[in-house]
């Protein structure tokens, strides 16, 4: 017997990803044309192993940003859907990072999120946690 709902949500998972690939290529250009340089794109680990996949690391002017990219309905929404696990496995997919990039950790290392609500330009939230915090 098969589930009749796992197309439908074979074909929303689809959706999603293309959508979050769309909402990440918007915020590159953002970053672009703001001065920052991209560095790694879907950077991470494999699923289960703790280490969450950030979506784009960037650096300008002595500034090394982990940015998490969220398309939501609004503002509000794409910013309380980052909670404190998965803040916690991008902290450690950061640290695998400069870990592997040890000529960055000279740099100052920030959290931002970057939303696509109610519209196609991303606005960014520079800073938007610190490692620790819940």
């Amino acid at each position: 017997m098969t589930d009749a709902r796992t197309p439908v949500r074979a074909e929303r998972g689809r959706n999603a990803e293309r959508r979050g690939r769309i909402a990440e290529g918007l915020c590159v250009v953002r970053l672009w044309l703001t001065g920052w340089r991209v560095l790694a794109r879907r950077h991470g680990g494999k699923r289960g192993s703790g280490i969450g996949e950030i979506d784009i690391v960037a650096t300008r002017t002595g500034t090394l940003a982990f940015i998490e990219v969220k398309a939501r309905t609004s503002a509000n929404v794409a910013l309380e859907s980052v909670q404190s696990p998965q803040r916690a496995r991008l902290q450690n997919a950061a640290e695998a990072f400069l870990a592997r990039h040890p000529h960055l950790a000279d740099k100052t290392v920030r959290f931002d999120v970057m939303i696509l609500a109610g519209g196609w330009w991303p606005r960014r939230v520079a800073d938007a946690w610190r490692p620790g915090e819940q």
